[in-house]
């Protein structure tokens, strides 16, 4: 794991270290092609372009996952939060709250979008 990678996820808190570490094997587990980085101070999933991000903020408790392409995405269960003009995210405050058959969905349809462009 690259040292940027291990000081954003040292830097989280108990549990929120704990959903971005889930939700960052859920990314690189779905497909090889994906790479990560730390961007905006985040960590980011690359694939031919930006997919998506895992940010918090030190008052809440809680992550979020967003996805920069989310308009573009299919949201069946309406769990997309935000007002973009393309990202959208999610909140997960706890494990139970990784919605990980659609999140895995999501990051096909993103790695699709980017091979299309």
């Amino acid at each position: 794991m690259d040292t940027k990678i291990e000081k954003f996820l040292s830097g989280m808190t108990g549990e929120k270290r704990e959903l971005a570490v889930i939700v960052r094997e859920i990314f690189l587990s779905t497909d090889k092609k994906i790479t990560e980085t730390i961007k905006w101070g985040n960590l980011t999933f690359v694939y031919k372009g930006n997919l998506a991000f895992v940010y918090t903020y030190k008052k809440v408790d809680y992550i979020n996952v967003g996805f920069l392409r989310a308009l573009e995405l299919s949201d069946p269960g309406k769990l997309f939060q935000g007002t973009g003009k393309g990202m959208r995210h999610i909140k997960i405050f706890s494990e139970k709250d990784i919605p990980k058959t659609q999140l895995k969905k999501w990051i096909k349809e993103a790695i699709k979008l980017n091979d299309e462009d």
